[in-house]
C-alpha cells in the first residue's frame, strides 16, 4: 500500500510505501526513527500531531498517538492543556475522528488529516488555512467546535494530510523518467529479492545516421506505437525507454518462459506492417536490433529526479546490454544469450523454424561473451 503525504504548512509532498507487515510506521515530531517527520515550519510550538500505522487484524490501520513503547521518548517542551489535537479520516464525504487506541482501517481512496490547535498569531493560521484545502478546513472547523470562521483567530492548525493511492495512482507514482511499470504489476514481487528475468533489448538500427525529421516524425513514433499495441497484453514487466530503443524485463515464472522471444517476433511482425505503409508513402524503412536473455536479477526501488520507480540489477540484464552493444546481427535476426539458448534451443518450435549460429564478442571491459544468432528459416 502506498501513501501520499502533503504538508499544509510548507507544501512539501512525500510518499511512503507500507511493505513490511512486521513494522510500525511512525508519524510525528521530536522523536528518533520517524518515517514521516512533520513540517520544520512548526518552530515555536509543540505539535501534538502524532500517529502510527501498523498491520493489524489483516489490514493496515491508522492509530492516533504513538505506540506505548515510544511514549517515554517524547520530550514535552510546551504544555498546552487547552489545545486540541487529533487524527481524522475521510471516506467518501464522511469525516470521522479516530479515538486514541482505536485503529482505523486504511482503504484505497481514503484521506486522513492530522490536526493540532492552540493559540497562535493570525498570520500563522492564515498560512495553514490557505494551503490546507476545503477538506482539511472542514475537518479543522468541525472537530474544534468552530461555529464561525472568526473563532479561528484564537487557534493554530498545523496539519499533514495523507491519501491512500489507488492501484492506478500507484502505477503513476512508480514512474521515473523513462522507467515504466504497468498498472497490473504483481504485488507479490519482493523488493530486494532476486526474480527470474526474461529480458529483451530493442533498438532502431541506424537511427543516429538518419535525418532528424525521419527519426522524430516516423521511426521513433512507430517504434513506440508498436510497444503501445503489444504491451497491454502482458503483466509484470519493467520497461526502460532509451529514445530510439528500450529494454523490457518480463519478471517471474510464466506459462511461456520464452515470453521475451515471443514478444520480439510479434514486434517484427508489426514493424513489417508499418514498413509496408512506409514504402507506399515514400518514407524510409527502418529495422530493429533485438537481443534476448534470461536469468535471475534483483528487483530494487530507485528514485530518479524525485520520482519513484523499480529497476533490476544483475547478470541477465547486464549481459543483454552487452550483447546489444557488441553482438552482431542483421535484418530480422535475434541475438540470443547462452542461458536462453541452453533452455530453449532443442524445443521443436526453435529447432524447426530457426537457424542457430554461434558467435562471440568482446566488450569494452575486455570480457568475452558467447551468443547465438537466431534467424527464421526462409527469410
Amino acid at each position: 500500500m502506498k501513501l501520499a503525504f502533503y504538508c499544509g504548512v510548507c507544501g512539501r509532498q512525500e510518499s511512503m510505501e507500507l511493505n513490511d507487515k512486521n513494522r510500525v510506521y511512525l508519524i510525528g515530531r521530536d522523536i528518533e526513527g520517524l518515517d514521516i517527520k512533520l513540517c520544520p515550519d512548526e518552530k515555536s510550538t509543540l505539535s501534538r500531531i502524532q500517529a502510527h500505522i501498523k498491520y493489524d487484524k489483516n489490514a493496515w490501520r491508522l492509530f492516533d498517538g504513538m505506540p506505548t513503547e515510544n511514549i517515554g521518548r517524547q520530550a514535552v517542551k510546551i504544555s498546552k492543556p487547552s489545545s486540541f489535537a487529533g487524527s481524522f479520516i475521510k471516506r467518501g464525504s464522511e469525516f470521522r475522528f479516530i479515538p486514541y487506541g482505536t485503529g482505523e482501517e486504511l482503504r484505497e481512496g481514503d484521506q486522513a488529516y492530522f490536526v493540532a490547535t492552540g493559540k497562535t498569531e493570525r498570520n500563522v493560521l492564515a498560512k495553514w488555512l490557505n494551503r490546507a484545502g476545503t477538506d482539511a478546513q472542514a475537518a479543522f472547523y468541525k472537530y474544534n467546535s468552530f461555529n464561525f470562521k472568526t473563532d479561528a483567530a484564537n487557534f493554530d492548525g498545523f496539519k499533514y494530510k495523507l491519501r491512500v493511492l489507488s492501484d492506478a495512482e500507484q502505477a503513476a507514482k512508480m514512474r521515473a523518467n523513462n522507467m515504466l511499470v504497468p498498472v497490473n504489476f504483481s504485488k507479490d514481487f519482493e523488493i530486494g529479492k532476486e526474480h527470474l528475468n526474461y529480458c529483451l533489448g530493442l533498438d532502431i538500427r541506424g537511427s543516429t545516421g538518419a535525418d532528424l525529421e525521419t527519426q522524430r516524425d516516423y521511426w521513433i513514433p512507430q517504434f513506440n506505437a508498436i510497444l503501445n499495441e503489444l504491451l497491454p497484453a502482458y503483466s509484470d514487466y519493467l520497461l526502460i525507454l532509451l529514445g530510439d530503443g528500450a529494454y523490457i524485463s518480463f519478471l517471474g515464472q510464466r506459462d511461456h518462459q520464452d515470453v521475451n522471444f515471443e514478444f520480439a517476433m510479434k514486434f517484427l511482425d508489426r514493424m513489417h506492417v508499418y514498413n509496408a505503409d512506409n514504402r507506399k508513402k515514400g518514407i524510409p524503412e527502418w529495422s530493429i536490433r533485438l537481443a534476448v536473455n534470461m536469468g535471475k536479477d534483483r528487483l530494487a526501488h530507485v528514485t530518479i529526479a524525485g520520482l519513484n520507480s523499480l529497476n533490476v540489477y544483475g547478470n541477465a540484464i547486464t549481459t543483454t546490454s552487452r550483447l546489444m552493444s557488441y553482438g552482431k546481427s542483421q535484418g530480422d535476426e535475434i541475438i540470443v544469450g547462452i542461458p536462453f539458448h541452453q533452455e530453449f534451443n532443442n524445443f521443436k518450435y526453435y529447432k524447426t523454424n530457426f537457424s542457430q549460429t554461434m558467435d562471440e564478442t568482446t566488450d569494452k571491459n575486455n570480457v568475452r561473451h558467447s551468443y547465438y544468432v537466431y534467424k527464421k528459416i526462409g527469410q
